[in-house]
């Protein structure tokens, strides 16, 4: 097993190419909001070309590779659909509206390296165990089927425990993060619950049930990694990547940027003492007076 330094250069530098591109057409579109868009699109685009490089530079594809490809796009993709259908012809999201408002000094440079370059950093973070493991290719004593002089690479009886495992978690994630969406659209849109907070379905039993489903998904692909590779130092860099984003969404971009909007809410901090931030659980009971 080898690691190839091309795809792996390409794959992040191609992320952060994206993200500069995006900036100046945010920058003539006047809405940074469009990132929000851009973001799942561009880990996709970092796990493609690192796929693309290996598979087509040695005339070899693991089948591991392949499903880590397949769910990421799933994820992705149904992502940026759902973030666009949100987002497109309603202007600048108050977020960062907010920013261009308050960033009246070096507003540009601010919004390029605390928006689009730290959200590259980001989508770097999220989609690193599948760039690393699109980048390996293989030899002996790997089983694989030879077809026109490429090689096809498939799991062991052993391999497909972490496979199965991380598929079945992976589900799950994807479970919460879209019916949590479909849920909050729902929601939104009856005018009859202008100025209320959702609280049924899976709102019910967690207050952010699309994290918790994303940060889901980034540990079952860890899982899932651990099938594709012998290096112990490689699954310790699997291993910071869905940590690293676990806590950044908890702490720093995800929960932190949407409970200060909503916090303004009646009846939200009741909703906070009784329902857990992530993980799902019954909610708390409410005390007798």
């Amino acid at each position: 097993m080898n690691i190839d330094i091309y795809s792996l250069s390409f794959a992040f530098t191609g992320i952060f190419v994206f993200m500069i591109i995006m900036f100046f057409i945010a920058v003539l579109l006047k809405n940074n909001s469009i990132i929000d868009i851009c973001w799942s699109l561009n880990f996709i685009l970092g796990v493609y070309i690192s796929f693309l490089i290996t598979v087509f530079s040695h005339k070899q594809v693991n089948l591991i590779q392949i499903i880590l490809t397949i769910l990421i796009s799933i994820w992705g993709f149904r992502l940026a659909y759902h973030v666009a259908r949100r987002n497109i012809g309603k202007g600048e999201d108050k977020r960062y509206a907010e920013r261009r408002e308050s960033w009246t000094k070096n507003f540009y440079l601010k919004s390029f390296l605390l928006i689009f370059m730290m959200q590259g950093l980001w989508a770097s973070i999220a989609a690193s165990p599948v760039i690393f493991a699109n980048s390996l290719f293989y030899g002996a004593p790997w089983q694989s089927w030879v077809f026109g002089g490429w090689q096809i690479f498939y799991p062991t009886v052993w391999q497909v425990v972490p496979i199965a495992l991380g598929g079945a978690i992976w589900l799950i994630g994807f479970f919460f993060e879209s019916v949590g969406d479909r849920q909050l659209k729902k929601f939104i849109r009856n005018r009859d619950n202008r100025g209320k907070i959702i609280e049924n379905g899976l709102w019910k039993y967690t207050r952010h049930p699309n994290y918790f489903g994303e940060i889901t998904m980034s540990w079952a692909l860890f899982i899932i990694t651990f099938a594709n590779t012998e290096w112990a130092h490689l699954i310790v860099i699997f291993f910071v990547a869905p940590l690293m984003y676990h806590l950044l969404i908890r702490y720093f971009t995800g929960v932190p940027e949407v409970e200060k909007h909503l916090i303004t809410k009646p009846g939200y901090k009741e909703y906070q003492e009784r329902t857990n931030v992530l993980f799902p659980w019954f909610p708390k009971k409410k005390l007798q007076e």
